[in-house]
C-alpha cells in the first residue's frame, strides 16, 4: 500500500512539473489590449465616459488618446494648438482630456498619450512624414513645447505610457535633436516612452535604445486583390512578421508595440488600409478578414508587448465604411482575443 501511495505521489509531481514546464514555455499573454479612442466630438460636453465603459467590456485594457497641434503647412516653422472650426479635428482642451483620463483611470483603464502633428494646408501627397520646415531650429523649439506640453498633463494625471512623436519620417534622422527631446521628457514624465515609426520606415531612427518599446504603425498593404483569401492575409503577416522580428533582434531588451493598426469597412481595405478616403461598397467581412489574419499571426508572439487598433468612434454597423469595429464581424475576433 506504501509503495502504491509513493508511485502515485511521484507520478502527481512528474506530471505537475511537466505542466509547469510546459506552461513557462508557453505564449506571453498581451500586455496592452489597446484601443484608440477618437476624441473627435464637436460638443463642448461631451462625455466619452460610455466609450471607455463599451471599450473595457470588450476586453480592452489600455486606451490611446491622441491629441494634436498643427503647423501650418510642410514647410512651416511653428506648431501651435487649434481652436474647433468648422468640421476639422482640433485640439481637444486640455480640461477635456485630463476628464478623459480620470475617467479612464477610474474604470482600471490604462491610458497612453499620443501628440500627433498635423497640418492646416495640404497639397496633394503632403502629410507630416515630408515636412521640411523653412527654419528648422524654430520648429524644433516649437516641436519641444508641444511635446512637453503633453508630458507634463501625462505625467500629472498618471498616464501609463507617452509617445514623443508619431511618422515624421523627414526628421528621424536628426538623432541629437531626439536623444535631447527624449531626455527632457524624462525629466518630467516617469513613465513608459516610445515612438510610433511608419511602417515602411522603422529602420531610419537610431534613437531607439533610448526609448522603452519598439512603436510602429501597421498600415501594411497586405494584399493587391480585392477579394483575399484569409490564406493569403496570413502569408502576407508571415513575412511582415520575419522582417519585423529580424528588425527586433537589434534591441533585444525591447519588445513591440503596434501603435496603429486598422481596416475601414470597404471593399479593398486589404490593399489600401491607410486610406481614410477609400471608396467603394461597404464590406465588414473583409475588414474581419484582416483582422483575423492579424490576430493568428500575432497572438501568440512573445516579442509583442501591445497593440492599439485604430479607431474606437462612430456608430459602426454592417453599413458603416470607417475603421471601427463597433457592430461588425470583426468584433468577435478583437473580442475573442481581447478577452481570451
Amino acid at each position: 500500500m506504501e509503495k502504491t501511495m509513493k508511485k502515485i505521489l511521484l507520478a502527481l509531481l512528474l506530471s505537475l512539473s511537466i505542466s509547469w514546464f510546459f506552461l513557462d514555455k508557453g505564449p506571453a499573454p498581451l500586455e496592452q489590449r489597446g484601443m484608440s479612442l477618437g476624441l473627435f466630438s464637436k460638443e463642448k460636453n461631451y462625455s466619452y465616459l460610455n466609450d471607455l465603459k463599451e471599450m473595457k467590456g470588450w476586453g480592452v485594457t489600455h486606451v490611446m488618446l491622441v491629441v494634436s497641434w498643427y503647423q501650418k503647412d510642410v514647410r512651416g516653422s511653428e506648431i501651435r494648438p487649434r481652436d474647433y472650426d468648422g468640421d476639422d479635428v482640433m485640439t481637444i482642451p486640455d480640461e477635456k482630456l485630463k476628464e478623459v483620463i480620470r475617467q479612464a483611470h477610474s474604470l482600471g483603464l490604462k491610458t497612453m498619450l499620443f501628440p500627433i502633428l498635423r497640418l492646416e494646408v495640404r497639397q496633394d501627397k503632403d502629410w507630416r512624414g515630408v515636412i521640411q520646415p523653412k527654419n528648422l531650429e524654430l520648429w524644433w523649439k516649437s516641436y519641444q513645447t508641444f511635446i512637453l506640453h503633453y508630458a507634463q498633463i501625462a505625467a500629472e494625471e498618471g498616464t501609463d505610457i507617452f509617445s514623443v512623436g508619431s511618422e515624421l519620417l523627414s526628421r528621424e534622422k536628426e538623432t541629437a535633436h531626439w536623444k535631447d527631446l527624449i531626455a527632457q521628457v524624462r525629466r518630467v514624465f516617469p513613465g513608459k516612452l516610445l515612438y510610433s515609426a511608419n511602417w515602411d520606415h522603422y529602420l531610419h531612427p537610431e534613437f531607439w535604445d533610448d526609448l522603452d518599446y519598439l512603436g510602429v504603425t501597421a498600415y501594411y498593404e497586405v494584399s493587391k486583390k480585392k477579394t483575399p483569401s484569409l490564406g493569403e492575409l496570413k502569408q502576407s503577416w508571415g513575412y511582415i512578421q520575419k522582417e519585423l522580428l529580424r528588425w527586433k533582434q537589434m534591441h533585444p531588451d525591447k519588445k513591440l508595440v503596434f501603435t496603429e493598426i486598422g481596416y475601414p469597412s470597404v471593399d479593398g481595405t486589404a490593399i489600401y488600409p491607410w486610406n481614410y478616403y477609400l471608396e467603394g461598397q461597404a464590406d465588414p467581412e473583409e475588414q474581419a478578414l484582416c483582422y483575423r489574419a492579424f490576430i493568428d499571426t500575432w497572438r501568440d508572439s512573445k516579442d509583442l508587448a501591445g497593440v492599439f487598433f485604430w479607431v474606437w468612434w462612430g456608430e459602426g454597423g454592417l453599413k458603416d465604411k470607417s475603421y471601427t469595429p463597433r457592430g461588425k464581424p470583426a468584433e468577435k475576433w478583437l473580442k475573442g482575443w481581447y478577452k481570451s
